[in-house]
């Protein structure tokens, strides 16, 4: 994810879940490649630049007696919420610092916290639950409750640059979006359009958004500037969007995606396939291909990829020609040094490096994550076993440890800190041999 906060896929129509970051979510795709491609934007996202290793990986914390409902890592902190008795009961909110370990302080809020996000610039902390609509922002310096929301309907999109962006749908069919400071709540700009819309964001890899582009289910785009609401363009698809799809029924498909510039419509309507590019933010037409594959459309570096669930797709971003197709993959995430990473569709997905131009294997990695620069790899043979990995000058990765976390995701990283749940329930926290 990681970062910013990558809140990017709503998988439902409006009213949303009102407790739940209401991501900038991809209209319907078939199969199941979003979960995958999710793990990897989160597994990938905050790749940095190689460190050489040094002898071991050191265990500085292990926090409470079970395991924590939800985590992050911030700048020398580990924040944890524990889980509530019920769902209308209190949960608890605590920060240890790193490297000793100490617990700095407690709060209680009045929901279950199943989101914790911390965003660096306003030194804020956000705990959201999956089921209510409550969310509590906290001081991450003392845990003190800076302000709260309870307004159903209303979700946090993004948390960002000191700020957050919030969406309430209202009935019929409006919905308003909300920029507002992070620490106080304060509106900066508040924006309400008409009609079921879905949100997305020109952001690419861990860099910040500038723009929010609404995508009607009308087929009506229109493209804000987020730091202030102005309209910086709209334009008009041509065709009315699902507002939900089913692969094993529905002839006709429809799925709209922004990455950076551009925005792409793959679309499949009385048998007929097309792939168009457009450019942000007037919508002005790039290129049109007829035939070829439908999916998921997201940058991968230099090329895009395009993802069904069931196979893997290289596509040339100048022109929308196909340049490889591969059953093998089901999605792919780029690394910040420009790795191209694959992942298999499974509950415990296989991954590989490949080559951009070709889609052809250049590393197996097996059970193998990138989180920051560190490779995680899940132990084949025993079970709840994961090995990390860092990259050293030689640009070959060294193993300094082992972790007791059944699956080789699911962590984070800051700094010279790795945070994983581990099988006996507390999260834990390992200092990495970094120099």
């Amino acid at each position: 994810m990681p970062d910013a906060v990558p809140l990017i896929d709503l998988d439902l129509a409006p009213p949303h879940d009102p407790a739940g970051p209401a991501p900038l979510r991809r209209l319907p795709v078939p199969g199941r490649a979003t979960r995958v491609v999710g793990v990897l934007a989160a597994a990938l996202l905050t790749m940095a630049a190689a460190s050489p290793p040094a002898p071991a990986l050191v265990r500085v914390l292990s926090a409470g007696g079970t395991a924590a409902a939800a985590f992050t890592l911030g700048h020398g902190a580990l924040y944890t919420a524990t889980f509530g008795q019920n769902p209308d009961s209190e949960a608890g909110i605590r920060r240890y610092d790193l490297p000793s370990g100490a617990q700095v302080w407690a709060t209680a809020v009045p929901q279950n916290v199943q989101s914790l996000s911390l965003e660096p610039q306003s030194g804020v902390l956000l705990a959201r639950s999956g089921s209510d609509p409550r969310m509590v922002f906290l001081d991450a310096a003392d845990g003190a409750v800076l302000w709260h929301l309870a307004e159903a309907g209303t979700s946090a999109v993004r948390l960002t640059g000191g700020k957050v962006l919030l969406r309430t749908d209202e009935a019929p069919d409006r919905m308003e979006l909300k920029l507002a400071d992070a620490r106080t709540g304060t509106p900066l700009w508040t924006r309400t359009l008409d009609g079921y819309s879905e949100l997305r964001d020109d952001a690419v890899g861990a860099g910040p958004p500038r723009r929010l582009v609404v995508i009607g289910y009308d087929g009506h785009v229109t493209t804000l500037d987020l730091a202030d609401g102005r309209v910086l363009g709209t334009g008009d698809l041509g065709v009315r969007l699902h507002a939900e799809y089913n692969s094993d029924t529905d002839l006709d498909y429809t799925s709209v995606d922004v990455s950076g510039e551009e925005l792409y419509l793959s679309r499949r309507e009385g048998g007929r396939v097309s792939l168009a590019a457009y450019r942000l933010p007037a919508l002005s037409p790039k290129w049109l291909v007829r035939g070829g594959e439908l999916g998921t459309v997201y940058g991968c570096g230099r090329i895009l990829c395009m993802s069904d669930g069931h196979r893997l797709n290289g596509i040339d971003p100048d022109d929308g020609s196909l340049l490889w197709t591969n059953p093998a993959w089901s999605s792919a995430g780029l690394t910040p040094d420009g790795r191209l990473v694959a992942a298999t569709w499974a509950d415990d997905p296989e991954t590989a490096e490949i080559d951009p131009a070709s889609g052809a294997v250049l590393r197996p990695l097996a059970h193998t994550f990138f989180v920051g620069d560190i490779e995680l790899r899940g132990d084949t043979k025993l079970a709840g076993r994961t090995w990390v990995s860092v990259t050293g000058n030689d640009g070959a990765p060294h193993t300094v440890g082992g972790l007791d976390t059944t699956a080789p995701y699911g962590c984070e990283a800051d700094g010279p800190y790795l945070a994983c749940p581990t099988i006996a329930g507390p999260t834990g926290v390992w200092r990495l041999p970094l120099t």
